[in-house]
């Protein structure tokens, strides 16, 4: 169940990067009334490795990771959390 949610969220975060604008991913309160927060969690994982492994691929200066259940985009030179 939460890769399926890990895929479809790492398709919305690609066109956000296209439009740059970078936005929270997974937020918990975004996803419980439908997904366990074991659902989310295992969503989470999933996507930080698609978009980290994406990210490598492209070669951009980017870096998924969870803060406070939630996913963030961060420059990986700065440390900067990239956020609209």
């Amino acid at each position: 169940m939460g890769n399926a949610l890990a895929y479809e969220v790492f398709e919305e975060m690609k066109e956000d990067i296209r439009k740059e604008d970078f936005g929270i991913y997974l937020d918990t309160w975004d996803y419980e009334d439908e997904y366990s927060h074991n659902d989310i969690e295992d969503a989470r994982s999933k996507f930080i490795e698609l978009a980290n492994g994406y990210f490598r691929v492209n070669m951009m200066d980017y870096e998924a990771k969870e803060v406070c259940e939630n996913v963030y985009i961060f420059n990986k030179n700065t440390g900067e959390r990239l956020y609209n």
